[in-house]
């Protein structure tokens, strides 16, 4: 008995362990925790209920909502959004997960494309990293390098990174990952109406809005170096004459550009960002689901889009 008890502490010592640097993995069935069921039941009818394309292969889809800074109340929003997608249309497996493990080579390359839940902060080191001692720093720095290496080898090999919200707030450290996901996060000065415009109509992952630009609520994000027109395809962007109050938004760019989602190669790799995905709401609107549904099929090679710069 005493054994049998000695053991057990044990591994609940190891987990609590694990958990700190961010390596236990997430249950799928997770997705739902903290929503409330109206909401449940909007998402599901907000969901695409077919793929855009039908999968060219049985597709993969690791979904990662660790956050080691700010924490937005919309992830588990973003994990049922996927979860209730993948069973409707049959376009992916997702795998829902917050182990930093899941980036290691050996277990990486079994996905197709990686998407990014509103993630925040230095994903692949622990919070306490510099209270921890000197060798276990060590330690952490070497196991951030080498899956930093692991992801950008991923993506650069013709797999896929799709990301919404504050996936370019993650990895401040890491200056390639910016390379990769085409911006970094400087501030969100508006929360409130705005106008959205199509700057590529006729683009395959802007087919959900009929041509028509639109105006939303969310959380609007602007962007700094490495953003630029000449690296990546821009699809939707702040609409300043659609938008009340327009003067005080002008100026936080000197070319008054903020994209608010775009396409890219990295590589021989497909990334597609959003800049939506702050307010819960965002999570049951149709148009905004299937422009999502779009960029993962494009993220894992179904859909096929231009991703030339214009």
């Amino acid at each position: 008995m005493i054994q049998k008890l000695n053991l057990r502490y044990i591994v609940l010592f190891v987990t609590f362990c694990l958990s700190l640097y961010g390596c236990t993995e997430s249950a799928a069935v997770s997705s739902s925790v903290d929503i409330p069921t109206d909401e449940i039941q909007k998402i599901e009818a907000a969901v695409p209920t077919k793929a855009t394309v039908a999968p060219k292969r049985p597709r993969k889809l690791l979904v990662f909502s660790l956050c080691n800074s700010y924490v937005h109340s919309a992830i588990p929003y973003g994990k049922k959004a996927i979860e209730v997608m993948a069973k409707k249309t049959g376009a992916f497996e997702p795998v829902f997960s917050d182990d930093i493990s899941m980036f290691e080579p050996d277990k990486l390359k079994q996905f197709d494309a990686v998407f990014l839940n509103n993630n925040s902060g230095e994903l692949f080191l622990p919070k306490d990293m510099n209270s921890l001692p000197p060798r276990q720093q060590q330690l952490a720095n070497m196991r951030n390098q080498r899956l930093q290496k692991s992801l950008q080898d991923f993506v650069a090999s013709g797999k896929g990174l799709a990301g919404i919200h504050c996936a370019v707030w993650c990895f401040y450290s890491w200056p390639e990952y910016a390379d990769i996901i085409g911006a970094v996060w400087v501030s969100h000065p508006w929360h409130e109406k705005v106008g959205i415009k199509l700057d590529d109509p006729d683009h395959p992952l802007c087919a959900t809005f009929t041509g028509s630009g639109f105006d939303i609520t969310d959380e609007i994000y602007v962007f700094t170096d490495p953003y630029s027109r000449d690296s990546v395809r821009v699809l939707l962007s702040l609409d300043m004459a659609r938008t009340p109050d327009k003067e005080k938004f002008e100026g936080k760019r000197s070319d008054n550009d903020y994209a608010q989602c775009w396409v890219k190669r990295y590589g021989k790799g497909r990334v597609f960002y959003s800049a939506f995905g702050h307010d819960h709401d965002i999570f049951w609107n149709k148009a905004v689901l299937q422009h999502w549904l779009d960029g993962i099929q494009f993220a894992l090679g179904d859909l096929p889009a231009d991703t030339t710069p214009k």
